[in-house]
């Protein structure tokens, strides 16, 4: 059902709603601060291996007299330079590109339809990975577990944080009508819309699981379920149904 939830969206304009309020909000430049820093320590581990591409790449006059060390001495030296300054000034023309870039990074996912074909391509590869899978059936495993384990010990559950979040949240309902309206209102669409969706699996799923219990497991299961009053039903439904047989027994003999 998660699969299905997410292969059904359309991640694109999200993304790129999601993009152009963070750049409102300037949330943006930490991620492009975190991704200079990125680049820095990538060009530092990665020194060795970029002296070597440019020794291979240059002529053989230049390996000849050494000058090839000096040209990737001032290849690096300028990159690292660069980087440098553009994680200092927030005004550097390169970092003013990289905004531009994701500024026209949030249009194209809103706008662009290659943009949303590429982005739901990419959705339906990472679902149809079997590591995203075990994943996903981690995730519902995990939240079982924990939903059996809550039920199983009530007080144990509401302990802690989750339980003091949980009377902040019951406080805040009693007190605010527009928080109840709209939960009520997200209740019922959520229910009718998974009525709507999954309603006959759900009936199926209800027959099957009754129709293969026996008699004495239905017994227990209304036992449960009503608990004493089930005693008086079958008293009632004793005594009423002596009285309906007396009756028409009587009927009988006198007609």
């Amino acid at each position: 059902m998660i699969v299905g939830r997410i292969r059904d969206l359309d991640l694109a304009p999200l993304l790129g709603q999601a993009l152009s309020a963070a750049i409102a909000e300037g949330r943006h430049l930490p991620l492009l601060d975190g991704i200079v820093r990125w680049a820095g320590k990538t060009l530092d581990a990665n020194e060795p291996l970029l002296r070597e591409m440019i020794h291979a790449r240059a002529g053989a006059v230049l390996r000849w007299t050494g000058l090839d060390e000096t040209l990737a001495d001032k290849i690096i030296d300028g990159l690292k330079k660069m980087l440098a300054e553009m994680a200092t000034d927030p005004a550097h023309p390169l970092r003013a590109k990289a905004e531009e870039g994701i500024a026209q990074l949030a249009i194209d996912l809103q706008d662009d339809p290659a943009m949303h074909a590429r982005v739901n391509r990419l959705r339906d590869e990472i679902l149809e990975n079997p590591a995203m899978r075990r994943w996903i059936d981690g995730l519902w495993e995990s939240a079982r577990t924990a939903l059996l384990k809550a039920a199983r010990d009530p007080q144990a559950a509401l302990a802690g944080k989750f339980g003091d979040a949980l009377q902040q949240l019951g406080t805040t309902l009693q007190s605010d009508p527009r928080l109840r309206t709209t939960i009520n209102r997200f209740a019922r669409r959520t229910a009718v819309g998974a009525t709507a969706s999954y309603g006959d699996g759900i009936v199926r799923l209800v027959s099957d699981t009754v129709r293969g219990w026996d008699a004495q497991t239905i017994t227990d299961r209304l036992e449960s379920a009503v608990g004493r009053d089930l005693q008086y039903i079958r008293v009632n439904g004793t005594l009423v149904g002596g009285l309906v047989g007396v009756a028409l027994h009587a009927v009988d003999v006198l007609l």
